[in-house]
């Protein structure tokens, strides 16, 4: 997509759906790392459970994102690192996503960056 290079880990695909792993994004110029990790809080609220900043590290430019509310399954986690780099990872089963809001999904993170 453009410039970015997105690397996704799918499990499983089928008409309606995916089953994702782990997503990640780069990105050649550096974002605001604030303003990245606020959108994603705000945008990104189709994954099956709202998301929170957990930690924002200014030593090692680095944000982590979690589920605010983990299911018994497993969780949303998302690292950014640098305002260059993303990580968006389903911990526990895969994040099973409907191909509508995969593709939101990848609008918002080009979005982002």
């Amino acid at each position: 997509m453009d410039e970015l290079k997105i690397t996704t880990d799918i499990e499983a695909t089928d008409q309606l759906g995916l089953l994702v792993r782990r997503i990640q994004v780069e990105a050649p110029v550096k974002g605001d790392l604030r303003k990245q990790a606020a959108a994603i809080v705000e945008k990104v609220t189709y994954l099956g459970s709202e998301l929170k900043v957990i930690e924002v590290d200014g030593v090692s430019d680095a944000v982590q994102i979690r589920s605010k509310k983990p299911a018994e399954d497993g969780f949303v986690e998302v690292f950014l690192r640098r305002g260059n780099y993303l990580s968006l990872e389903r911990k526990g089963t895969p994040l099973h996503i409907s191909k509508g809001d995969f593709e939101r999904l990848m609008r918002d993170l080009k979005e982002i960056f």
